[in-house]
């Protein structure tokens, strides 16, 4: 990221004091000193007049003339245009402006300092040249935002990614997840579906925890904070630090990597405001390819036959083939959906003092009927200088958040195609979704036959449903900088911060299913927490004969207090559309509780020294104490050292004299972070007290006595999670920084993990939460760049990517994840055991599909049981592996199938200018990921766990094993499904490929400040998984790491926007 001069200026003590630093607010001074330095030379005539003693051989000459402006469109005194390989051409002038004559077919080259050069070819009708010169961020030597102050790209020793703002705001991401996605090279960022809202999972170098968070810390203009409290529109840079050696300083909350944001501010003497605008039309672009009601019902009484059963439903009989009505639910749940984006700010300031205010506002219906999302941000920040020694900034941010519905394409796809039945005198009905008097059409409503019990209209149930979810923020900040001595500054930043959410639930009466009890039903809930933060430290710069030093000491203070909770529901009111859950005609439905939170504690010491010699050598240290009232009073204390050393190699005779390499520096970093996880409460022994009954000896008469008995066992040595990473690093510059290459090697060991232990019965107790565990992550990581001017011409292309590896190195007995809601067959689907990456999948492994009853038999007569799968295996059932090899099929020969996490992620961006016009491209992708997709499976089965009837794949019912069709990799249609042809096993994993085309992007800037563009997003997904669904799969469930149940869709998206700055 390259900051303006207002943002480097008042980072001076960071930045050498040369004219680079002060160079845009003395452009004009700059511009005038170097005119006249110029004249005043003996060299002034060559320079002025270029061909005086230059003989021009049989060329034509013209007179070539033009202005040199930057990217606002603001004149640049004192550009250098010369024609390339001679001495001949001039400077511009106050206005920019240039005009001298040269040969037709010279080359021109338009330099000045902080920007990238450009060539431009004179033709015989140049009329009027308009060059517009872009800044260069090697030149201007990049500023990066780290942990409690900033340095020079050039001088880092840890691994820091930046992200290109300047593109991200291009692609108007909804949230930070958004704006990080196929950025930063070692961060992985997964949509967990296509909501309005835009949720993500991000992970930084993988998963380093089991039952705690793996989110990174987010940071926003110096303080702790919510990703939530900042729009990707008012940031001006984001920095990921991701080894230990950059994270260390922020001790026990950084474990999983920093996001550093900083955020807008207004520039000095100078005013502005600007406007945008974008406006979108959404739609779903990859639907489930499922049976039409023909197909469907031919399925069903193909599965009836194999079963030995009749059909209950006679309007699923061959006799109506061509007559049923199909309806595609997924078409019926979805719309074409439009999304609103605005931001309005203003900013400005004097030579003392600036400041930005801004308010956004986005709206998006949803692609899902009744489902929207809302959101309102208003920021305000200044900074004053209100003595030569003291600056005061402040800063307020508002959020509110709210949506409404949702849903799932999955459950969609599942339904049964058509409503239709058969009267009670025995004629088709053709049922609709709605009739003309306005209600609702609903499926034969059968207790136990081929129709779910009970069914819906899912359209009818969408409408009827009022569910509402609002959340809002404010954060203040109030910090001092005061400049003590030459060098010597001290900065306090207090900030406060509350965090207010409410929801509610209403459903109406509904008498059109069998299976509601008819009663309408509300439920609320409400609750706040807020934070407080504090950090004060000192900074100390000192510069001597090659000599480089940046000291710092400093304290910090958190206190977060989760507040309280209240909820309550209750059903049955006086009225439709009654919300008062005190107003119950059934008070037995009544439930209202409520609860306050632990406050937890924290308070830290920390400091960093930065050293370096004449550019060459770099070294930087930190270290940071950290106690929380989290854990018990002997171990509530923790250290997290780092230490990082750099080679600039490129400033040696050896690499310079090679002529290759412009930047080479070579890194390696080792150091500590920390987790705590908890609110104190785990470390804390509680007791309950309850009643007992002690029954006599004929067991009707009893005593009744009240006991007192502890909760729950505790471990009075619980600490810290800690995390242990080495980096090796690498970056390189080639053709003057055109070309950038960084590499990075990093092993990261995760050790004393918090996490629930079985426990013995005899100890009373059944688990302890204690240290225990380990997990690995390592990996390599790769970004490269290549930027350039050619003419009218830049062109900017990225691309980076990420290889990682996570190992569970010792965790105790193997942990589950459970989803009852899927059925008995899918508890523990996934497992975290010794070994293994976190959530690996956890099933039987499929051999092949039986084909005739001779091979059922013989594995049957072999086994000691008896039976070797079950007594009602049948042919075109799953054969499975009997791991064991016991001579049957039982749940020790359940295996690792697979993992979720990707050999590979990677992502690739392409931007070009030419003249006014700009073009984006924007793509990501994942390869060598499994999906255990509970999809696939159920979309791969035309009944469900209770045997009543679902819709699946056309691909299914037409492939599915039959007597006459053994090539398929489709178990049989079956009714029953004795052979548990659904369990989890590998048949159900999936290959997770994937490469998106996220964004592209064509646009054009105006001479007068208007910039508008078109852009097309998720134009397309290439995956073999599409017919299941989509591959990206984003959860915030640590062990449910590529398990896919369905989500609501992803939608493909046109947009066109405007930009205006006055």
């Amino acid at each position: 990221m390259i900051f303006h001069s207002s943002f480097l200026m008042e980072r001076r003590a960071f930045v050498k004091p040369n004219y680079l630093v002060l160079m845009k607010n003395v452009r004009k001074y700059l511009g005038l000193v170097s005119m006249s330095l110029v004249c005043a030379s003996p060299l002034a005539a060559m320079v002025i007049q270029p061909f005086v003693g230059v003989t021009i051989v049989q060329q034509n000459v013209i007179t070539v003339k033009g202005q040199v402006m930057d990217e606002k469109g603001e004149a640049i005194i004192g550009a250098n245009v010369i024609v390339e390989g001679t001495a001949q051409g001039m400077i511009t002038d106050m206005n920019g402006n240039f005009s001298f004559q040269c040969p037709v077919g010279a080359i021109l080259k338009v330099s000045y300092i902080g920007y990238l050069s450009q060539t431009i070819k004179v033709s015989g009708n140049a009329g009027t040249l308009k060059v517009i010169l872009k800044e260069d961020a090697e030149t201007l030597d990049e500023v990066v935002v780290v942990g409690y102050g900033m340095v020079k790209k050039s001088d880092l020793t840890g691994s820091v990614a930046s992200v290109n703002v300047d593109e991200m705001a291009k692609r108007n991401p909804v949230n930070i997840g958004q704006a990080l996605q196929g950025a930063a090279a070692g961060v992985q960022v997964m949509r967990n579906g296509g909501d309005p809202s835009g949720e993500t999972t991000i992970r930084i170098r993988g998963i380093g925890t089991v039952q705690g968070s793996a989110d990174p810390l987010y940071v926003i203009d110096g303080i702790i904070s919510s990703a939530s409290m900042v729009n990707p529109a008012d940031i001006a840079s984001i920095e990921v630090l991701k080894d230990a050696s950059a994270t260390a300083i922020y001790g026990s909350r950084a474990a999983n990597g920093v996001v550093m944001i900083t955020t807008k501010q207004g520039d000095k003497n100078k005013s502005r405001i600007n406007f945008t605008a974008n406006l979108s039309v959404q739609s779903v672009n990859n639907t489930i390819d499922v049976a039409d009601a023909d197909l469907f019902t031919w399925g069903v009484r193909q599965s009836k036959a194999a079963d030995g059963k009749s059909l209950t439903n006679l309007a699923w009989g061959e006799q109506y083939a061509g007559q049923l009505q199909t309806i595609d639910w997924q078409k019926e749940m979805t719309r074409t959906a439009l999304s609103r984006n605005y931001r309005l700010s203003a900013s400005g300031g004097s030579s003392t003092s600036n400041y930005m205010a801004s308010i956004g506002y986005t709206k998006n219906d949803g692609t899902i009927i009744n489902s929207w999302y809302e959101r309102i941000t208003a920021r305000a920040n200044a900074v004053s200088k209100i003595r030569d020694f003291l600056t005061v900034n402040t800063n307020l941010a508002y959020v509110r958040t709210g949506s409404h519905g949702g849903g799932n394409m999955r459950p969609y796809a599942l339904t049964v195609p058509t409503m239709d039945h058969l009267d009670e005198n025995g004629n088709l009905m053709n049922v609709p979704i709605k009739y003309p008097d306005g209600s609702y059409g609903v499926p034969l409503q059968e207790m136990n036959g081929d129709v779910p019990r009970g069914s819906d209209n899912l359209v009818a149930r969408a409408y009827d449903n009022d569910s509402k979810n609002f959340t809002d923020r404010v954060q203040i900040d109030f910090g001092l900088t005061v400049d003590i001595l030459k060098g010597l500054t001290f900065k306090t930043t207090n900030s406060y911060n509350v965090t207010n959410k409410s929801s509610w639930d209403y459903s109406p009466r509904n008498e059109r299913t069998i299976t509601s009890d008819g009663l309408d039903t509300f439920s609320m809930e409400m609750s706040r927490s807020s934070d407080w933060n504090s950090e004060n430290y000192f900074n100390y710069i000192f510069d001597t004969k090659g000599h480089h030093i940046n000291a710092m000491v400093g304290q910090s203070f958190n206190q977060s207090v989760d507040g309280f909770e209240l909820k309550g529901s209750a059903k049955d009111f006086p009225a439709d559309n009654y919300r008062d859950i005190a107003s119950t005609l059934n008070s037995t439905t009544k439930n209202v509780e409520g609860a306050l939170k632990v406050k937890t504690t924290s308070l830290s010491y920390f400091g960093r020294l930065i050293y370096s010699y004449k550019d060459k050598y770099l070294f930087t240290g930190t270290i940071r104490r950290d106690g929380s009232s989290a854990f018990g009073r002997t171990n509530r204390w923790g250290t997290f050292p780092s230490a990082s050393v750099a080679w600039r190699l490129n400033e040696e005779s050896f690499i310079k004299n090679l002529n290759i390499f412009s930047n080479l520096k070579f890194r390696i970093g080792w150091g500590k972070t920390g987790s705590s996880y908890g609110d104190g409460s785990k470390s804390i022994a509680q007791i309950s007290t309850s009643k007992m009954y002690y029954y006599w000896w004929n067991g009707v008469n009893y005593t009744e006595q009240m006991g007192a008995a502890k909760d729950k066992e505790i471990d009075t040595n619980l600490h810290w999670e800690t995390n242990e990473q080495t980096n090796l690093g690498i970056d390189m510059g080639f053709m003057d920084n055109a070309l950038n290459v960084t590499l990075d090697y990093f092993i990261r060991n995760s050790y004393d993990l918090l996490l629930d232990r079985n426990m013995r019965p005899s100890t009373g107790f059944t688990s302890i939460y204690t240290n225990a565990g380990k997990i690995q992550n390592k990996g390599f990581e790769f970004a490269v760049n290549y930027r350039k001017t050619f003419g009218d011409w830049f062109v900017n292309v990225g691309v980076n990517g990420s290889a990682l590896r996570n190992e569970v190195k010792e965790v105790g007995d193997p942990i589950f994840a459970t989803e009852a809601s899927k059925g008995y067959e899918w508890d523990n689907h996934s497992i975290i055991k010794n070994g293994y990456a976190i959530g690996s999948f956890y099933g039987y492994r499929v051999k092949g599909i039986f084909q005739n009853q001779a091979e059922i038999d013989a594995l049957n007569n072999a086994s000691s049981t008896g039976k070797y799968q079950s007594g009602s295996t049948q042919p075109g059932d799953y054969y499975y592996w009997d791991k064991d090899g016991n001579g049957y099929i039982n749940a020790d020969d359940k295996d690792i199938i697979g993992n979720g996490f990707p050999k590979l992620t990677y992502g690739i961006s392409i931007n070009a200018n030419y003249r006014k016009w700009d073009f984006m491209l924007y793509g990501y992708g994942a390869y060598g990921q499994d999906i255990l997709s509970y999809s696939a499976m159920s979309l791969s089965s035309i009944h469900n766990s209770t045997g009543e009837f679902q819709n699946c794949l056309q691909e299914y019912i037409s492939n599915a094993w039959t007597p006459e069709n053994h090539s398929t990799k489709y178990a049989r249609m079956t009714v029953s499904d004795n052979n548990k042809n659904t369990r989890v096993s590998d048949a159900w994993i999936k290959k997770g490929d994937f490469f998106r085309l996220q964004n592209i992007q064509v646009g054009y800037t105006f001479d007068w400040g208007m910039r508008i563009y078109g852009s097309i997003e998720n134009l397309f997904t290439i995956s073999s998984y599409n017919k299941y669904g989509d591959p990206e799969i984003g959860t915030g469930r640590l062990n449910l790491v590529g398990y896919d149940s369905g989500r609501y869709p992803y939608q493909r998206t046109y947009s066109v926007g405007i930009s205006l700055q006055f």
